[in-house]
């Protein structure tokens, strides 16, 4: 009669032989590790977020209705381009430039934030916190955007003295200072200060 006493050794490989065979044969609609089901409904998706994340992308979320992504492209395309030119400090030094892209309140209302009507000048309550690719972080109140209010030309700039960028640069044309010159943007997020 044999032996059937297997070694620890030969019984994990047994459980991983039948493990691979398992994975082999599962149905396509089987939940990958991830929790994504894999299916062709979903294949296409995930194709689009691949290609999404290869290029530079960057959202407009927070407390708003629509939350909105966007490359540099469709921003081009989606909304009116303005164009500043702006001084500002740098370090030590003081830089010029021209700069040209869409009004961050066009880009920012679109996203329909969610102001309430039944609370007198909700609005003038919220902020705008723009983050750049790299963690950089600045912050513009709506008070400053709002055409009824301070009506600043802030840009969410596509352009930087005629040339193409990667990615959107927040620009504040009234600031002595380049602090809020958020280069590289990747979120844009509407934020309700006073609850």
């Amino acid at each position: 009669m044999r032996n059937l006493h297997r070694s620890p050794r030969s019984q994990f490989a047994l459980v991983v032989a039948a493990c691979a065979c398992v994975v082999a044969v599962a149905p396509v609609g089987w939940a990958a590790a991830s929790g994504d089901a894999v299916t062709s409904s979903t294949a296409p998706l995930r194709a689009e977020v691949q290609q999404s994340s290869s290029s530079a992308t960057f959202t407009v979320r927070g407390n708003v209705a629509r939350p909105r992504f966007y490359t540099v492209g469709q921003l081009r395309k989606a909304f009116a381009a303005q164009t500043v030119k702006a001084t500002y400090a740098s370090g030590s030094a003081k830089e010029t430039h021209t700069f040209s892209g869409p009004l961050l309140y066009d880009v920012a209302t679109a996203a329909r934030p969610r102001f309430d009507a039944t609370v007198k000048n909700d609005a003038l309550a919220f902020a705008v916190a723009v983050t750049a690719k790299d963690g950089y972080r600045a912050v513009v109140s709506w008070g400053e955007l709002d055409p009824g209010f301070g009506a600043q030309k802030i840009l969410l700039a596509t352009h930087q003295d005629g040339a193409p960028l990667d990615r959107p640069r927040l620009v504040v044309p009234g600031d002595a200072k380049g602090g809020r010159y958020v280069s590289d943007v990747r979120n844009v997020a509407i934020r309700d200060l006073g609850r």
